[in-house]
């Protein structure tokens, strides 16, 4: 038996705790930048969607499933107003506090890269990716509508 072994079987974990292993791993090397890389459009699209989140604070906290009625309704929905009912519904609907940087900051939040591919699986009609992407941040009652409001936006840009 090797040494963790007889380690994990001597002390036993007390109901309710756990033990926690470290993980052995490196430091990232040099120059290496931790968040992901974007290319140079995604960058782009970044910067607008997060003016986008910016202004969408300013405005009022819609019902989110008649804003949703109201938009599939009208033949000519600008971007500004899908982008608006995505980000109030995302802020209201999250499961967990969802993370912008402001326009103009280098770094990427894991949420940003998150928004940044479910456009992406919405624009091209990978449909099933865009489901699990909005499952992961927005609780049960309101997926179906963030689904429609990210594939609306996904099509508006």
């Amino acid at each position: 038996m090797t040494a963790l072994a007889v380690d994990l079987l001597a002390d036993p974990p007390v109901q309710g705790t756990a033990r926690i292993l470290a993980f052995p791993g490196t430091a990232l090397p040099a120059g290496v930048a931790a968040s992901p890389s974007l290319t140079a459009a995604e960058r782009a699209l970044l910067e607008r969607l997060r003016w986008f989140a910016l202004k969408s604070r300013l405005a009022p906290k819609p019902d989110l499933e008649r804003a949703c009625f109201l938009l599939a309704g009208e033949a000519n929905v600008s971007l500004e107003r899908f982008a608006t009912a995505f980000f109030r519904g995302l802020s209201d609907k999250a499961s967990r506090e969802i993370v912008f940087y402001r326009p103009g900051t280098g770094s990427v939040s894991d949420d940003e890269t998150w928004l940044i591919r479910l456009l992406d699986a919405a624009a091209t009609g990978q449909d099933p990716a865009a489901a699990a992407l909005i499952a992961w941040r927005v609780r049960p009652e309101a997926r179906r509508w963030m689904r429609f409001l990210a594939g609306s936006l996904a099509k508006a840009l």
